[in-house]
C-alpha cells in the first residue's frame, strides 16, 4: 500500500473515531449534568475565565483553545525573510452555541513588499472550524474539531482547499502553569498532500485571586480576570505525503498578554523559525482579544 493511501486511511480513521467518540458522549448521560434532551451538549453557554479550581484559562497566540468561547481576535503580524516583508491583519471570531458546541471563523488580509519596493496584497483563505468539547474536568479539557479551509485567497495569497480533523486540549500543570495543545492531520486537496499539524502553548499566569463570579453567563472562580500571562509556544507541520513528505517546518514564539479586566486582552509576541530552510527570519505579532 502506498504511503499516500495509508495517510488518507489514517486521516479518515481519525475523523471517524472522533465522530464515534462524540456520538457516544452525546448519547450518554453525565451524572454531573442536568438531564436535558441534548445531554451535556445542550447546556447553555458560560464564558469561562478559569477552571473549577480557579486556574486561569488563557488563549495562546497560535494554538487553538480547548474551551468554547465568544471572542473576537484582531491580530497584526509582521514577518521578514527571503527578500519579502509581509504584513498580515487577521480577524478571528470564536462563537459558542452552547457550553460545548461552537465554531471558529478566520480570515487574513496580507500585504507584501519585495526588496524592489513593489507591493501586493489580498485576502488569504477562509477557515471555518466547527468544534465540540468532549471532556471537561477540573484540570483537563479536550475538544474535537474539523478545520475546513476554503479557497477564498486573492492575488496569489492562498487559494487552497483543505480539511483538518483534530483535537485541542488544555491541561492544568499546577501553580497557574497551563498547557494548550492541538494536533491534526490536514489533507490539502489541490496538492493531494497530507501533513501532521501540531501546536504546544505553555502559559504562566500572574494575577489576583478573586471571588466567585456572580454573573449567570460567566465563570472565573478564584480568578478575578485580567492579570499578566507569559507565553512560550512551539508550532509546526510535518509532511506525510506529497512533495513535502518528510519535511518539517517548526516555529517558536515568546510573548506576553495582559487582561484588562474581564472584557479585553492585549498581547505582543516574537516569532522565530526553528528549522531550515527557513520560511522567514523573524517576526512580531500583536493583537487584541475582546470577550463577549
Amino acid at each position: 500500500m502506498c504511503q499516500g493511501r495509508r495517510v488518507k486511511i489514517l486521516s479518515t480513521a481519525v475523523s471517524g473515531a472522533l465522530c464515534l467518540f462524540l456520538s457516544a458522549i452525546a448519547n450518554g448521560q453525565d451524572s454531573s449534568s442536568p438531564a436535558t434532551a441534548g445531554g451535556v451538549f445542550a447546556e447553555p453557554f458560560v464564558h469561562v475565565h478559569a477552571s473549577a479550581l480557579g486556574t486561569p484559562v488563557v488563549h495562546s497566540f497560535n494554538v487553538e483553545p480547548a474551551l468554547t468561547g465568544r471572542d473576537l481576535f484582531l491580530s497584526y503580524r509582521y514577518r521578514r525573510g527571503d527578500g519579502i516583508r509581509e504584513h498580515e491583519v487577521e480577524t478571528e471570531l470564536e462563537w459558542a452555541f452552547t457550553r460545548r458546541l461552537g465554531v471558529i471563523f478566520e480570515i487574513p488580509y496580507i500585504f507584501e513588499r519585495g526588496d524592489g519596493g513593489e507591493w501586493s496584497d489580498g485576502f488569504g483563505d477562509l477557515a471555518v472550524v466547527p468544534r465540540a468539547m468532549l471532556v471537561e474536568r477540573e484540570r483537563f479539557m479536550l475538544t474535537a474539531q474539523l478545520e475546513v479551509v476554503a479557497p477564498t485567497g486573492s492575488g496569489g495569497f492562498g487559494g487552497e482547499t483543505a480539511l483538518a480533523p483534530g483535537v485541542a486540549a488544555w491541561l492544568d500543570l499546577g501553580n497557574w502553569w497551563t498547557l494548550n495543545s492541538q494536533f491534526a492531520i490536514e489533507h490539502i486537496f489541490d496538492e493531494d498532500a497530507n501533513e501532521f499539524v501540531f501546536g504546544l502553548g505553555l502559559v504562566k499566569s500572574i494575577g489576583s485571586h478573586g471571588q466567585d463570579c456572580d454573573h449567570e453567563d460567566h465563570e472565573h472562580a478564584g480568578f478575578s480576570g485580567g492579570g499578566l500571562h507569559f507565553h512560550a509556544e512551539l508550532t509546526g507541520t510535518v509532511g506525510l505525503s506529497g512533495e513535502e513528505s518528510g519535511v518539517a517546518e517548526i516555529e517558536g514564539l515568546v510573548g506576553v498578554s495582559y487582561g484588562i479586566g474581564e472584557g479585553v486582552d492585549v498581547r505582543l509576541g516574537y516569532e522565530f523559525p526553528l528549522t531550515s530552510p527557513r520560511a522567514f527570519d523573524g517576526g512580531v505579532v500583536a493583537g487584541l482579544v475582546v470577550h463577549f
